[in-house]
């Protein structure tokens, strides 16, 4: 190696030497460090927020909070993992999808009910009034030891993606096996319109979409994209039947261990978060939508017409809530949406 090249790889590692030494150093002198953990990537709108929440807390409690953020599973490796350390409070903060929640608290699943939400402005309406504030008093006081501190966004809304079969209608579905989450909802609703539900960690969609073991997912075109499960799946319904909501937790033992006044400004840091992560999903589902297209994919933008019919496919999911879970969050739910609608001007 020449002399000039040797110097500009020390001299860059130097200079991370020098990051490292600066952030450990800040970590030193704070009175509190918050672990942000999270099973996304780093180009996920969940980073982003996270990034958001880092950079306000840090400047905002002037160097007595030091805020360490571990995406991609690098601090507890499944979402068991990840509740276990905030409820022991060897983590101080995490998310989860509304899925991801109900093994913990069932009634959950109300915010996953398909086609209830017009628009963003309905949803994100919804997930900042007193439903979700009940809610997640709610979970307290089934002493958990999870406390909700805001909802963003984790992808945009979920869409049908598929590999051979264009859907336009419920009956297109017939048959196929789609990816869901674990939770029963989900299962239930693709099963409601004749599909055979899949569940598999995000992680595995990619080689079951490849070995032909999945014929689609129910995800976003944003996460369509940025897994590159565009390589297989060729088709695209837009019908948005779920807001991917990113409920994000602070440990309650953590919590209670926070200086009071340092509480007001971690608070405010999770309102910058949500903000950045529905900001982030919004801009990039018109790119990630020229990019499906580009690869030779089909979207298909599902029709008022289209909807009210799948609407009606999977209407008896309600009776399915109800029976599991009673019918009192399904009648809260049903009230702030009317609200959203009336206060924002969407139409569901």
């Amino acid at each position: 190696m020449s002399s000039p090249s040797l110097m500009r790889v020390l001299l860059v590692l130097v200079l991370l030497v020098c990051a490292v030494g600066v952030f450990n150093s800040r970590a030193d002198r704070a009175e509190v460090t918050i672990r942000i953990a999270f099973l996304a990537s780093s180009d996920d709108e969940d980073y982003v927020g996270a990034m958001a929440f880092k950079e306000h807390v840090e400047a905002a409690a002037g160097g007595r909070i030091a805020v360490q953020v571990f995406p991609s599973g690098q601090y507890c490796g499944n979402e068991r993992e990840c509740i276990e350390a905030l409820q022991g409070g060897m983590l101080e903060m995490h998310q989860t999808t509304f899925g991801g929640v109900a093994a913990l608290f069932g009634p959950a699943q109300v915010l996953d009910l398909p086609y209830t939400f017009a628009n963003d402005a309905v949803a994100e309406c919804v997930m900042d009034g007193p439903l979700l504030a009940d809610m997640g008093k709610a979970i307290l006081d089934e002493g958990l030891g999870l406390r909700l501190m805001a909802v963003g966004n984790t992808g945009g809304w979920r869409s049908f993606a598929t590999t051979r079969q264009r859907v336009r209608s419920p009956a297109d579905l017939r048959g196929l096996r789609i990816r869901t989450l674990p939770s029963a909802l989900e299962q239930e609703m693709v099963r409601a319109l004749g599909g055979s539900p899949t569940p598999l960690p995000w992680s595995e969609v990619y080689y079951a979409l490849s070995a032909g073991l999945l014929d689609g997912t129910k995800n976003s075109v944003q996460d369509v994209v940025g897994m590159k499960l565009h390589e297989h799946v060729r088709f695209l319904l837009v019908d948005r039947h779920s807001y991917m909501g990113s409920m994000w937790w602070y440990s309650e033992k953590q919590w209670h261990a926070l200086p009071d006044d340092l509480q007001p400004v971690v608070a405010d840091g999770f309102h910058k978060l949500a903000v950045a992560t529905r900001e982030a999903a919004a801009s990039r589902q018109a790119p990630a939508l020229e990019a499906f297209r580009r690869a030779g994919g089909t979207v298909d933008e599902i029709t008022p017409a289209q909807r009210e019919q799948f609407r009606a496919a999977t209407s008896g999911l309600r009776d399915w809530y109800a029976r599991r879970y009673g019918r009192e969050w399904l009648e809260r739910m049903d009230t702030a949406v009317a609200a959203c609608e009336q206060q924002t001007g969407g139409i569901g």
